[in-house]
């Protein structure tokens, strides 16, 4: 698998966590200044949890007294559509209604102000409204369509672009670790380190994340799909659990996104590790097959030693 290590980017932004689709005024599916209708897909990551898309349908210079329909179809092959629609029917009313299936109840919200018409979905897999149920940071053999009233433009023929794919939205803002196959992300924040993995290989056996320091003593954390991460300090033959020091701990869809919180130093006074200072080699494993090493790692979004 190709090797993957980003920096983060100093002038990290929302620009980050948005793919904006749109249909301009010359009928294309090209953004410019004047377009008729955009869809802005959003990612709303908070640690520990899987991460939600939110959706925003808008049009502008929408006259007052006139109607305006706005639409985006998510759809995989031939398989059932996700429909989000977004209707204004008098000056001051709109509604946004999510469809699949003829399954419409779903929490949304819209706006209707000084011409400008919007109506904004949060989608969570865990719920009808997530395109066709799909794995969405897995997969993205979905297509795009835009609708403003009766015309249509197919936006993206899949999903490769949102910044839910793949979790590529995390190479923007933070220094990321991986290949093809997995990223992962260390960063420090009130007297604690945070650690976000993020597995689209294969599934159903436990991750392995191995830091080495220079003196051979290693910090070892697993995955497992069904109780979470374990966590321990090796020097050679001995090993002492971290357990008991591990917060914050999400391990959801086989493995495909654990996240663990620690302090910065971890151990017992036996032994110990500064995990906030310590330049580590890196190790990922699925079971017993080696995924990924990088050497010279600081848990931090920091440029490289």
């Amino acid at each position: 698998m190709r090797e993957l290590v980003i920096e983060a980017n100093n002038s990290c932004n929302d620009e980050c966590l948005i793919k904006t689709y749109c249909i301009s005024s010359d009928g294309s599916g090209v953004c410019s200044a004047n377009n008729l209708v955009t869809a802005q897909f959003k990612v709303i990551s908070v640690f520990g949890k899987y991460d939600n898309l939110q959706l925003t349908l808008e049009s502008s210079n929408v006259p007052v007294y006139a109607e305006k329909l706005m639409k985006v179809n998510i759809r995989r092959g031939y398989s059932r559509e996700s429909v989000f629609t977004c209707h204004k029917i008098a000056d001051d009313l709109a509604y946004a209604q999510f469809d699949a299936d003829n399954y419409a109840p779903i929490t949304s919200t819209w706006s209707v102000k000084d011409g400008v018409v919007s109506c904004t979905w949060t989608l969570d897999m865990h719920e009808l409204i997530w395109p066709q149920r799909v794995d969405m940071i897995k997969d993205s053999q979905q297509s795009i369509t835009l609708y403003d009233e009766s015309h249509k433009v197919t936006v993206a023929r899949d999903t490769s672009q949102l910044p839910i794919y793949h979790a590529q939205y995390l190479k923007c803002c933070n220094r990321v670790h991986g290949n093809d196959g997995f990223l992962l992300t260390f960063d420090q924040i009130e007297q604690q380190i945070r650690y976000r993995l993020y597995y689209w290989g294969h599934s159903g056996k436990h991750v392995t994340v191995s830091l080495t320091r220079k003196d051979g003593i290693e910090l070892e954390f697993e995955c497992y799909q069904d109780y979470g991460v374990l966590g321990y300090i090796r020097n050679g033959t001995e090993r002492i659990s971290v357990e008991q020091q591990i917060t914050q701990t999400m391990s959801l869809n086989n493995n495909e996104v654990c996240s663990w919180a620690t302090p910065f130093v971890l151990g017992d006074s036996s032994i110990s590790i500064d995990a906030s200072t310590t330049v580590f080699e890196l190790k990922v494993r699925e079971g017993d097959w080696t995924l990924y090493t990088e050497k010279d790692v600081v848990l931090k979004n920091s440029p490289k030693l």
